[in-house]
């Protein structure tokens, strides 16, 4: 029985993991993204601390069982952004607003480097933007959407905001 438990908790990690990854794209797309992965770092420890002191007999004594507790406290502490990102994205509508271009460029990202041979093609654009004097950019795999827009010229883009406040764009 222990070993099935073993392997959930196995699995259960590897496909946090798995949506983690793809959360980045998300994440990378988030106006003011600091506030709110560090706000979930301090979420998750709060909730972690609540849920050592709620199984509080289960942890006693606290030298015998720090491992323990180490370990709920980083898992939940290093998965709470994900947490907050996927709750920051629920249950809100998608407006178009409008942003001053500066520069759509291509990007290649290889993981394991770009052999001679190999034909360059881009994996990605970065999308470089202005908004109430602020300077954003967000990337995107699919396409080139402003290939032709010249510096300075006004832009809209489809923009969710999420239900802690953030702005997604969602490209």
């Amino acid at each position: 029985m222990v070993r099935l438990y073993a392997l959930l908790a196995v699995a259960v990690l590897v496909a946090l993991i798995i949506v983690y990854t793809h959360e980045f794209d998300w994440l990378s797309n988030t106006i003011n993204v600091r506030s709110l992965v560090i706000g979930s770092f301090l979420f998750g420890l709060l909730f972690s601390a609540g849920v050592i002191w709620y199984f509080r007999d289960r942890f006693t004594p606290l030298q015998r069982h720090f491992p323990e507790i180490a370990v709920i406290t980083l898992l939940i502490t290093i998965f709470s952004p994900l947490a907050g990102s996927l709750l920051n994205r629920l249950a809100r509508t998608t407006q178009y607003e409008q942003f001053i271009f500066s520069s759509e460029q291509a990007y290649v990202a290889r993981g394991y480097g770009i052999l001679k041979t190999e034909s360059l093609r881009p994996t990605g654009w970065i999308l470089s933007v202005e908004r109430n004097g602020h300077y954003y950019q967000f990337k995107y795999k699919d396409q080139p959407y402003f290939p032709i827009t010249k510096p300075g010229e006004i832009i809209e883009l489809p923009v969710k905001h999420g239900l802690f406040g953030f702005e997604v764009i969602s490209l």
